[in-house]
């Protein structure tokens, strides 16, 4: 059985997770930033995520992008990192015998950035590459046009990849300046599981820890609200209508939560859930339809995504609509939601089977959720789950006067009208 989760905080207030799992020979380990795209100021849009980017481009012990990609490759294992709207992270996943080259090269990464400008000019080329390729995928695109309606004018609207205009700007000294106020001890939380016996791994990352700078600005409290919308855009090229339609969902605290995972469940999450048998089964106007929830520190959305014949478009919105009425007013049958809370469950027993899945949960939990709960615990919060709750929630969540949607449409553009919205 695995041991408890450590759970430390250094003096400068850099947050610590380490979890030994006997069972397996791996080692996993992130490097966590208490910081996103929703964090960026106006002048800053993109930039989260264009440092993610650039610190791959040299370090003061691996200086150019070769040395780096071979120290990389001579792990043996996987190095990558991404940037969210509330975090970004550097993760490695490696044999136990590695784990000391591992914590080096990341460790590198978020504390010696060399920022050389030449190196920067070609990655910012790349980025600008990745915005005009998201662009042109209409369910990446689609997407971006939700976030940017359902929560305009506030900083989850931001596009994580940032817009082109202000990317072209971006150097060394816009890179130096957000790294520097943003890659601080406050700001960090270093994530491990697998084969890994804490003092020894927390002796590896004292070099690192003794390098992060202390204190830090606090962020201006930017509450984002959503608001229901309606819009519809062309796309010549296009073969399919493609949508994104959302509800305001619980945030990552909320007492709602599990209630909140199983209703999107029952209504998009499988199979047997009500919109695949509603829509694609008994319809057949659709290949594919699900739902999710997206939550964040303060707010979420439960989202549903689809795609179709642009002639089938409104009514999929519109029998959409009158599904996600049904729950509302009647509820989820015992059965659905035994089907769901199984889902749940082998989902969570599935993410303790690697020390991947595991340093990401641990992660996740104490950054978003303030608390580390053992398995059991995340068990039980899922069974308490009453099919009176997840009524009360849908009455809640899945109200007509709150949604919002946006459509990307074919030549012929798209046509989704306000009462197509009420069910």
């Amino acid at each position: 059985m695995p041991k408890s989760p450590l759970r430390t905080h250094t003096p400068a207030g850099t947050e610590i997770l380490i979890e030994t799992l006997p069972h397996v020979r791996s080692c996993s380990v992130g490097f966590w930033v208490r910081r996103g795209s929703r964090h960026e100021g106006p002048a800053e849009e993109g930039l989260a995520h264009f440092l993610e980017h650039t610190v791959f481009k040299g370090t003061e012990s691996y200086p150019t992008p070769d040395e780096l990609a071979a120290a990389t490759d001579r792990l043996g294992g996987h190095v990558d990192a991404f940037t969210g709207k509330e975090v970004a992270c550097f993760y490695g996943k490696v044999l136990a015998d590695q784990l000391p080259e591992l914590v080096h090269l990341l460790g590198d990464l978020v504390t010696s950035p060399r920022f050389e400008a030449e190196e920067l000019v070609r990655e910012r080329g790349v980025i600008l590459e990745e915005i005009a390729a998201s662009v042109d995928q209409a369910d990446d695109w689609v997407s971006e046009l939700f976030y940017g309606g359902f929560w305009e004018g506030t900083p989850l609207a931001h596009p994580i990849l940032g817009r082109p205009e202000q990317v072209s700007a971006y150097g060394s000294a816009e890179a130096r300046a957000f790294f520097e106020h943003t890659y601080r001890a406050p700001n960090l939380v270093v994530a491990a599981a697998g084969a890994i016996e804490p003092e020894s791994f927390q002796a590896l990352l004292q070099p690192v820890l003794d390098r992060l700078p202390k204190g830090f600005t606090p962020l201006p409290q930017r509450a984002a609200r959503t608001q229901p919308f309606l819009l519809n855009v062309p796309r010549k090229e296009l073969q399919q209508a493609n949508l994104v339609m959302g509800f305001p969902a619980p945030d990552h605290r909320s007492q709602d939560r599990a209630a909140a995972h199983l209703l999107s469940h029952v209504l998009g999450g499988g199979m047997a859930s009500r919109l695949f048998m509603e829509l694609r089964e008994r319809r057949g106007l659709c290949y594919q339809v699900g739902s999710y929830l997206s939550p964040y520190t303060d707010t979420g959305a439960l989202q549903i995504s689809a795609s179709c014949a642009p002639a089938q478009l409104r009514e999929l919105v519109q029998r959409t609509m009158a599904e996600c009425a049904r729950i509302r007013q009647g509820g989820v049958e015992a059965d659905e939601l035994e089907r769901a809370k199984l889902q749940a469950r082998t989902s969570l027993v599935f993410s303790q089977e690697s020390s991947s899945s595991r340093m990401f949960s641990l992660a996740h939990q104490a950054i978003h959720q303030g608390e580390l709960r053992n398995l059991d615990q995340q068990m039980a919060e899922i069974a308490a789950v009453t099919p009176e709750d997840v009524l009360r929630v849908a009455q809640d969540l899945l109200d007509p006067a709150q949604v919002g949607l946006s459509a990307l449409g074919t030549k012929r553009g798209c046509d989704i009208r306000p009462q197509d919205l009420v069910a």
